[in-house]
């Protein structure tokens, strides 16, 4: 069938290849059908449906907390520890960490279809995991460190140690308050000092210090690769790499 521009969608005559056509996507068909096969625009749509929804999921809820702590608000809440599986987040960061980890999965499967479509080894969508599995390593070490210094921390002293002499003690104390007189005074709101990390909120702490970062920075690269080399696959596999809307066989037939 010959398709010329603005066939497909009068409202995106950019469209010239049929199988590129918006009203012809299964969203579901997309995200959980691993053995199918995706145009280029397809998984385009999906892909930046997820980078979007993750992109909104972070920015907002720290936004808002950030802006609500500056006005003196209480968010304390909003750290607490929130169980999802094996892992524990913040609760605000829970929705991101949820959506993130089904669109990782949903992702995987949407790069073996657009792959298998382009005629390209399958087994290429495994990057898409990488960041994934590197994370939650990552995250599995920190949080392992994290406890293991909150028990260092609070370990019960060794008698020697507890009846140290109190005369040099007693000094500290007097040479701190004699210089917390020296100092000025502290004009703006005062300081609120929480309550001290227990060990499960240190763990948090520590493996998401760890795991997040290592996560984003794999991510990036394979946002790259996904964005320079698959969405850019020719439809069927034939044709070259190119950004957008595939030409259409007709096109290609004629050395277009």
């Amino acid at each position: 069938m010959e398709t010329n521009s603005g066939e497909i969608d009068h409202h995106r005559p950019w469209i010239r290849d049929h199988r590129d056509d918006p009203g012809a996507m299964n969203w579901l068909e997309t995200m959980a059908n691993p053995f199918g096969e995706s145009s280029k625009l397809h998984f385009s749509r999906f892909w930046t449906f997820s980078f979007m929804g993750r992109l909104l999921l972070y920015l907002i809820p720290s936004f808002t907390a950030g802006i609500l702590g500056i006005a003196g608000v209480k968010v304390d809440f909003l750290n607490a520890p929130v169980n999802l599986g094996l892992l524990a987040v913040p609760m605000l960061l829970a929705p991101f960490a949820v959506f993130a980890f089904f669109t990782d999965l949903a992702s995987f499967v949407a790069h073996m279809r657009r792959l298998a479509d382009a005629q390209r080894p399958t087994w290429l969508a495994a990057i898409v995991l990488v960041p994934m599995i590197l994370g939650l390593a990552a995250y599995t070490a920190g949080a392992s460190k994290g406890a293991a210094d909150h028990r260092a921390q609070h370990a019960p002293k060794p008698a020697a140690a507890a009846e140290a002499p109190k005369a040099a003690d007693a000094a500290k104390e007097s040479e701190a308050k004699a210089d917390e007189k020296k100092q000025p005074e502290r004009k703006g709101p005062p300081q609120r000092q929480g309550p001290p990390q227990s060990e499960r909120q240190m763990a948090i702490s520590t493996g998401l210090g760890m795991g997040f970062p290592i996560w984003l920075l794999a991510s990036f690269g394979v946002m790259l690769w996904t964005l320079m080399y698959v969405a850019r696959l020719p439809n069927g596999g034939q044709g070259v790499l190119r950004t957008g809307s595939h030409l259409t066989p007709e096109e290609i037939e004629a050395g277009i």
